[in-house]
């Protein structure tokens, strides 16, 4: 149970401060500081800080919660965002819109709502702008008051990647400036905790591990930056998107070279399809149809998997690669690919060998 009001009341008493005092603070009437002591009303989750700050207590002394069942409850919710968050995301927004009602000052619940808000009300079909103000205040608090450097560049990615979002959706110059001094002020790829924990002096496992991710992180990084460069604007032409694709497949097959892509297994796929779709731009069906079942093949490899498995590769042998939940199965994303968002001529799409090639998929 919350007691934010009667222990308002109290630290403001003990102090010998006035309701007016700490509305001038926070930029409120004092009627509302009333109404949070009386009960009446709850402080909305920005001020929380700002009113822990105030009194110099902590957010547990502010909202008067038992420690050992706050963790356990919000374990609880990180768990299930975890579980859930890729599978559907309107739930999971509700569940976070809950989880940060009960534990307002809880900036590791805030960042996933933060997550949640952005990704569900920000989708193709929304305008996206209407969630400005209430992004902006939440990732103002968690920049102003939380300390966690994770959670904090967790917030700054999610912002600048709205922005993008709104960049895209509204054609206006000042979000595409506001992503990109967000992007400057966040940390180089050799000043992330990924690479550092390679260089530090660890245990061997530890550091073993260390590297492990590191590798496979930076794997994932190196296709989606390659795959950001060819496909961004159509700049080039499908015949050097099909070279530039081909080469970066062969890198990645040569690292993990027990078929096991780990992290990039996704990517993998993708990449696959993506080839199917420039050889039949060119003309050359043939190829197109051999990468197109490739791509069907790995995908139903991998909606195969178990949950964890272990690589054998020579660089990751031993390192335990684990599936991502997502809503939909790597066939479920193909198929509607293949059928609905490649160029594919709807007589390529008829032939025998293509819809063997779905029924690979199915």
């Amino acid at each position: 149970m919350i007691y934010i009001g009667e222990n308002i009341k109290r630290f403001r008493r003990e102090r010998e401060l006035t309701q007016e005092t700490l509305a001038d603070f926070l930029g409120v009437t004092f009627q509302s500081v009333s109404k949070w002591e009386r009960g009446e009303s709850y402080p909305d989750i920005t001020f929380l800080p700002a009113i822990a700050a105030f009194f110099d207590v902590s957010y547990d002394e502010l909202l008067g919660f038992d420690e050992t069942f706050k963790e356990k409850k919000i374990q609880e919710y990180i768990s299930e965002y975890n579980d859930m968050r890729l599978k559907d995301s309107p739930y999971v927004y509700e569940r976070m819109s809950k989880a940060v009602k009960e534990f307002p000052g809880d900036f590791r619940l805030i960042v996933r709502y933060l997550e949640m808000l952005i990704s569900t009300k920000s989708n193709i079909n929304s305008d996206s702008e209407l969630i400005l103000e209430e992004v902006e205040k939440i990732y103002g608090s968690i920049i102003r008051y939380c300390t966690n450097d994770t959670i904090r560049m967790w917030a700054k990615r999610l912002v600048c990647m709205y922005y993008n979002t709104l960049c895209y959706k509204t054609k206006k110059e000042k979000y595409t400036e506001k992503t990109r001094e967000m992007a400057k002020e966040m940390p180089k790829m050799t000043d992330s905790g990924d690479y550092i924990m390679t260089i530090i002096n660890l245990p061997d496992e530890e550091h073993y591990e260390a590297c492990n991710e590191a590798l496979e992180n930076e794997m994932l990084l190196l296709m989606s930056t390659v795959s950001n460069k060819i496909y961004y604007k159509k700049k080039f032409s499908s015949e050097y998107e099909i070279e530039a694709t081909e080469r970066v497949i062969k890198m990645v097959e040569t690292f993990y070279d027990d078929g096991n892509y780990g992290k990039c297994y996704r990517s993998m796929i993708y990449a696959w399809g993506d080839l199917g779709r420039h050889y039949f731009e060119t003309g050359n069906e043939a190829k197109a149809l051999e990468y197109l079942e490739k791509c069907a093949t790995e995908a139903k490899k991998h909606d195969g998997m178990p949950e964890e498995t272990e690589h054998g590769s020579l660089i990751m042998k031993g390192h335990v690669y684990k599936k991502t939940k997502y809503g939909k199965t790597m066939c479920e994303r193909m198929k509607n690919h293949f059928e609905n968002s490649y160029n594919l001529s709807e007589e390529f799409k008829k032939s025998e060998e293509f819809r063997r090639i779905i029924g690979i998929l199915e």
